[in-house]
């Protein structure tokens, strides 16, 4: 074969992740992520969040060997709880009414859903960009099997390395979604002991499958339309 033909041969040949060609396993790896992330934001739970964070262990790892300032694991979950119990006990006598000797409650709990909605998502965010710097940070370490690699050369005036540089990231990271995780468990506890029942998020009802073209076109056209 030519030259001129190996070349327009090499144009044609599908590359790698193109949509003609396979997708690449990182393409499909932040794919699913994106779609979990969708998943747990239009759902969110606080087991969501504590899936990705690291935990008390790693954490400790973290603060040993990137000297990074983080809170006493209590203390976060105890403001979280106290976030909730503050604003009960506070907003009881305003959002709270009588219905025929009882206390209804159904203002004051809606409002907590939405306190305790706020924090869970929060740590569902944190979880997901921690997440992302992880991936980052692993990813530039698979890397060292290139030969032609800088990576895990000596940084400028013998500063960290790149694979260091995003390891410490990802560890600065790993410790602030584990923390704002905590202060979301503390708010979910206080919230299942005051309301007597777990914290859910709210989800609005979906509709019913939406009817095709062609069925839509025959109601429309019986009402004259």
């Amino acid at each position: 074969m030519s030259d001129g033909k190996n070349t327009i041969a090499q144009k044609s040949a599908p590359r790698k992740g193109d949509a003609a060609g396979k997708a690449s396993p990182e393409q499909v790896r932040r794919f699913q992520e994106a779609q979990a992330r969708k998943a747990a934001m239009e759902a969110p739970t606080l087991k969501a969040a504590k899936d990705i964070v690291p935990n008390e262990s790693r954490v400790a790892q973290f603060v040993s060997h990137f000297a990074i300032e983080t809170a006493d694991t209590d203390e976060l979950i105890g403001t979280g709880d106290a976030i909730v119990r503050d604003q009960f006990n506070i907003l009881y006598p305003v959002l709270v009414n009588q219905i025929r000797g009882d206390d209804n409650l159904t203002a004051l709990k809606m409002h907590l859903d939405r306190i305790v909605d706020a924090l869970v998502r929060s740590a569902i965010g944190a979880a997901n960009f921690y997440e992302t710097r992880r991936q980052i940070a692993r990813d530039a370490r698979d890397q060292f099997a290139n030969e032609h690699r800088d990576q895990d050369r000596m940084g400028v005036d013998g500063g960290e390395n790149q694979v260091v540089k995003l390891a410490r990231i990802a560890a600065v990271n790993g410790v602030k979604a584990y923390s704002v995780t905590c202060v979301a468990e503390g708010a979910c506890r206080a919230y299942a002991e005051l309301m007597g029942e777990e914290w859910k998020a709210y989800q609005k009802t979906r509709s019913k499958q939406p009817v095709d073209e062609k069925a839509t076109a025959a109601m429309l056209d019986a009402l004259g339309i």
